[in-house]
């Protein structure tokens, strides 16, 4: 999975759909300093050396043509999900789900990564007459369709409407703690709390550390454990936005520096890749 909150909660629902039907799982969320966006070669060796011999993408992957026949190289079968827009040659894979395929026949196309994560589930689940146990899914679904700020038209509506009717009356333990820490109140969340209280203090393990904290707050069965994770990616979303303020001041004062152009450029070695993003996304504005 990827390691924001779309790729994140996409890998809780493949995980929870696959243990459902009797799968052994074991996941791998590559670190965004270290490996970059994608799927991560290091991360199909590591599983195939836990005893993986399926793999399964989420949120990632399309494009990762040279990381798909490493896992071929290496007797691991792959499925990719991903919702990014495919390049003209697909990833060799024992299949490519992806609405955005120029083959495709499915009559929406602008799911976010965990709503294609979530389609392949529904087509499992269909096949073992398990489908009703999904909807239990459709808060993640909704975290990361918001989080992703993907089009709200079409499916992702709905999944967002009964997603969020789902999560006000959540009984996972991790997020009843972060509901509670963020100061929400059960039964009138929106998708608004999700955009600016729940989702950044998701997104902030894969912005400044590592996501495995965020997937396993969304999954474990632990209130002790949910409490203190909770509070972990609390602190961690502080220092995101202190980290993002300096980094904008600093970036700020380049620009201010230089004589109006058609073509404005800031750089430094100090920026952490984790928020400049955030950064230029600002800038970009004013």
């Amino acid at each position: 999975g990827d390691f924001d909150v779309d790729g994140v909660t996409a890998t809780a629902v493949l995980i929870e759909g696959m243990e459902k039907l009797g799968a052994r799982t074991v996941q791998y969320i590559p670190d965004r300093v270290g490996e970059g966006h994608g799927l991560s070669a290091d991360g199909i060796a590591s599983l195939r050396d836990q005893g993986a011999s399926l793999a399964i993408t989420c949120d990632c992957g399309i494009s990762d043509l040279g990381e798909a026949e490493k896992a071929a190289a290496l007797g691991v079968d792959l499925i990719v999900t991903d919702h990014h827009v495919p390049l003209a040659t697909l990833p060799r894979a024992l299949a490519v789900v992806n609405a955005k395929r120029r083959d495709s026949k499915y009559g929406f196309t602008e799911f976010a990564g965990v709503g294609i994560a979530f389609k392949l589930m529904q087509a499992l689940h269909q096949g073992w007459n398990t489908s009703t146990w999904l909807e239990g899914l459709l808060e993640l679904v909704a975290l990361g369709t918001v989080a992703d700020m993907v089009a709200l038209v079409g499916e992702n509506r709905h999944f967002v409407r009964k997603g969020l009717e789902v999560l006000n009356r959540t009984t996972r333990p991790g997020l009843q703690a972060l509901i509670a820490l963020s100061g929400l109140t059960p039964g009138s969340i929106t998708s608004g709390d999700i955009s600016w209280a729940l989702g950044p203090r998701i997104n902030s393990a894969g912005r400044m550390d590592n996501a495995s904290v965020s997937l396993r707050l969304l999954m474990t069965d632990s209130a002790s454990e949910a409490a203190e994770l909770a509070a972990n990616l609390d602190s961690t979303n502080a220092d995101r936005q202190r980290i993002t303020s300096e980094v904008y001041e600093m970036a700020r004062a380049q620009l201010d520096a230089q004589p109006p152009s058609a073509l404005l450029m800031a750089t430094g070695d100090a920026y952490p890749e984790g928020v400049i993003g955030l950064v230029a996304g600002r800038l970009s504005k004013e």
